[in-house]
């Protein structure tokens, strides 16, 4: 471990064990190995994966320990989901340090990370109560119901962005609903996810409905394979959401895909140029870039296009990238110096095929050379380029905008919708006519007017085309985690006359 990190581990208390297994941390059975952070590239912790067997016997737990939990009164559920909540806050230094370390983000974005999961737990104790079923007008002696039911065990595999967060994103609307939940942390980013199990373990959350496991893919698809889980709750990349679906496929579970994104920002000529350029910037900036719904393609029209990219340009290159624990870093590291030569390569290959880098597009200067920095980067796309260019294409996950220029509102909801993805988007334009038209025209799961990146808990977020398929948050995104049943009551069986003499 180095030195620098001393204190910061120390004041994040890094668990021994890794695994949250019936209740509590401990290892898992399986291979060893080392997670690093980010920043620097040194050694956190070894961390033992969950072997088969045991990856076994944690579904059987929890499916064992699914019943109980789903016949607990639906307040009883909600007030462990905002103990828990309460327990996330009241430590909020301490695990926005586990973040840091974990993941590489800043310690402000940390923080971020821990409210937003206190809030997810919160906002998922508001829906326990409330999961309604419907009743029927009688009709001929009959009397007809339908309610909801949990759906049983549910398999979580989430990204190693924002782990913590997605943990509770995860496991509140599950455990809520009176599922059980075995999650598979990132192999990446290993150590928040099982803290925040315990910390749910802490808050009176029944030992098994939630398990914690550890490992590489293969992890993840005897887990998304396992006859005993009921569902899959998957949130990562397209391409490992494509053997998710093929792995979930023998036993017919119920999916729930939130995949990868390459959302278009669109800048009208009439837009109000400040909020717009300070939104663009948080918008791909934040969290180095490893956003799902980051806004990688900026399409500014041509009359305005100039003006901001100069603008763009000048900002960004003022916004320091460094070491997380730094107060004056504004942007932390990539998950892994791989990920960031990968990043750096697609910049090197736009540049190479004609377009513009303006900046960035390099290491950091005086950034620590283990550590797996990439300096914000603004790419200018002129038109004519080839169509199948990755920077444009794929979700590249990191610090880089791709900004491309357009004539009118037709170009722009074409050039928008170029894409085999639809997670998110967004327009800046003073005409709300056009600006609804838009939103209407572009085929993504999120849409921001004058805004950009901001989740509201309360709304449903998924995506269209290569982005997935079904809802989180909200009320779809809570009803996700429920099977509907219906029932008849016959109130004449009596007075009816037998089908058979």
């Amino acid at each position: 471990m180095s030195d620098d990190l001393a204190p910061w581990v120390e004041k994040a208390r890094l668990p021994a064990a890794h695994c949250f297994l019936d209740g509590r941390l401990r290892g898992g059975g399986g291979a060893r190995f080392v997670t690093r952070h980010p920043g620097n590239g040194a050694a956190l912790a070894e961390v033992e994966a969950t072997g088969p067997a045991e990856l076994g016997r944690a579904v059987a737990a929890a499916a064992a320990a699914q019943g109980d939990w789903a016949r607990t009164s639906p307040h009883a559920r909600a007030a462990v989901l905002r103990s828990a909540a309460d327990r996330l806050e009241a430590a909020a230094d301490r695990l926005a340090c586990l973040v840091a370390l974990d993941n590489g983000k800043t310690l402000a974005e940390g923080r971020g990370d821990v409210t937003v999961a206190a809030a997810l737990l919160r906002t998922a104790a508001g829906w326990a109560p409330t999961l309604e079923g419907s009743t029927y007008p009688a009709d001929g002696g009959t009397l007809r119901m339908s309610w909801r039911e949990p759906v049983g065990v549910v398999a979580a595999v989430i990204p190693f962005n924002a782990p913590l967060m997605f943990t509770a994103q995860k496991a509140g609307p599950a455990l809520a609903a009176g599922n059980a939940m075995v999650l598979k942390a990132p192999e990446q980013a290993p150590l928040a996810a099982p803290v925040l199990a315990q910390v749910l373990g802490e808050a009176a959350l029944p030992p098994g409905v939630l398990q914690v496991v550890q490992g590489d893919g293969e992890v993840g698809r005897l887990l998304v394979e396992h006859e005993r889980v009921d569902m899959v709750s998957f949130t990562g990349s397209t391409r490992v959401g494509q053997r998710v679906m093929t792995a979930a496929a023998a036993g017919m579970k119920r999916l729930l895909l939130e995949l990868g994104g390459k959302s278009a920002n669109i800048v009208y000529g009439d837009a109000d140029l400040e909020p717009a350029l300070h939104a663009t910037l948080a918008g791909i900036f934040r969290n180095a870039g490893q956003r799902c719904f980051s806004g990688s393609r900026l399409l500014v029209q041509e009359e305005v296009a100039d003006e901001v990219l100069d603008r763009l340009t000048a900002r960004a290159e003022k916004i320091r990238a460094g070491d997380p624990f730094d107060p004056a870093s504004q942007i932390g590291a990539l998950i892994s110096t791989a990920e960031a030569e990968r990043v750096l390569g697609m910049v090197g290959a736009a540049a190479a095929a004609g377009a513009r880098v303006r900046c960035g597009g390099t290491r950091p200067a005086g950034t620590h050379p283990g550590g797996a920095f990439v300096a914000p980067t603004v790419v200018e796309v002129p038109r004519g380029l080839p169509a199948d260019l990755p920077l444009l294409r794929e979700e590249v996950f990191g610090p880089v905008l791709a900004v491309q220029r357009f004539a009118d509102e037709a170009d722009a909801v074409a050039l928008a919708n170029d894409s085999p993805f639809g997670l998110a988007g967004g327009c800046w334009t003073r005409d709300l006519d056009r600006a609804l038209r838009t939103a209407r025209a572009v085929r993504t799961g999120y849409f921001w007017i004058n805004s950009y990146g901001a989740l509201a808990l309360d709304a449903p977020i998924g995506g269209y085309k290569s982005s997935g398929f079904g809802r989180e948050l909200g009320r779809p995104g809570h009803e996700a985690y429920t099977e509907v049943k219906t029932v008849v009551v016959d109130t004449e069986a009596a007075a009816a006359p037998p089908w058979f003499g």
